[in-house]
């Protein structure tokens, strides 16, 4: 890996958690990970389309969308919630979490096929 590709994820993955903390500030915690997680779930089938060039996409889907999803944290979430009994939550959250970054995901690849 050159300077120039550790430079570029560590940029980019500057970017995602950033925009992963400012959208916990605006929607709230739970919320704002989940939509962090969506988003980063629709850039990623985007970026892995076959119609889309085949660029460094390295510091694009490690730096940018790596950092942007964080399954680390839905899991603490969850396990906390499970931890103080809040089983509706624990539920909800994991399946919205699972479909919500299938469906983005999908989006994601179909907008990327598209020319």
């Amino acid at each position: 890996m050159t300077t120039r590709s550790v430079t570029a994820v560590l940029t980019a993955a500057v970017i995602g958690a950033s925009a992963r903390w400012s959208l916990g500030i605006i929607a709230g915690e739970s919320c704002g990970l989940l939509a962090a997680n969506i988003c980063g779930c629709i850039l990623i089938g985007w970026a892995s389309s076959p119609r889309q060039e085949k660029w460094d996409s390295i510091w694009f889907t490690v730096g940018l969308c790596g950092s942007l999803t964080s399954f680390a944290a839905l899991a603490v979430s969850l396990g906390a919630a499970l931890e103080d009994q809040r089983w509706s939550f624990a539920v909800l959250m994991g399946l919205a979490t699972i479909a919500g970054c299938g469906v983005g995901f999908d989006l994601g690849r179909s907008l990327g096929d598209r020319k």
